[in-house]
């Protein structure tokens, strides 16, 4: 019975920590692509500006 008891506590023991990693790396990487996209949205942001100084420079040449 002691034995019974301790291999059901290890199972859901392993069960709990598998479903922990996994909603850990989730988490994770949720957060990695929100941090990337932030980053893909400032640089485009930045080409933006870039480009309409270009065109003002350009324009008042002309």
């Amino acid at each position: 019975m002691y034995v019974q008891n301790f291999i059901s506590g290890l199972i859901l023991g392993l069960l709990l920590g598998v479903l922990l990693c996994y909603v850990a790396l989730r988490f994770l990487s949720r957060q990695r692509i929100q941090g990337r996209q932030q980053e893909i949205d400032r640089l485009t942001d930045d080409f933006q500006e870039l480009f309409r100084q270009i065109d003002s420079d350009k324009n008042q040449s002309s």
